[in-house]
């Protein structure tokens, strides 16, 4: 009996250890998508109104670029047309914002994707 609670309190050690690796590693895969919405609300006018879309993570070598779209409210109180952005995301350096259509092109315009 005592070889089954040995084994039984190590495999729920072992799925313990495996869940806080995967949370853990979902926790790093998103910190660029995170850095990306917090320097682009930075930028945004209205950035209390600011719906983020379409948010998708691109490696560059060293270099995470984050390409997305954003709408604001305009004064009617709707929102208005989505418009494209991109944030590279450096790591220990200031992300940069653009909405400059040849950054937009140089790094989510590529070909095979939408």
């Amino acid at each position: 009996m005592k070889l089954s609670k040995s084994k039984l309190f190590a495999a729920i050690i072992a799925l313990i250890l495996v869940w806080v690796a995967f949370t853990q590693i979902r926790m790093l895969d998103g910190k660029a998508v995170d850095t990306a919405k917090a320097t682009a609300l930075k930028h945004i006018e209205n950035p209390e109104t600011a719906k983020l879309e379409n948010l998708e993570e691109v490696r560059h070598g060293d270099t995470s670029v984050v390409c997305g779209e954003y709408r604001v409210k305009i004064e009617n109180g709707d929102y208005g047309e989505a418009r494209k952005f991109v944030v590279e995301v450096h790591e220990g350096e200031e992300s940069r914002f653009s909405e400059l259509d040849e950054d937009i092109a140089q790094y989510c315009n590529l070909p095979g994707r939408h």
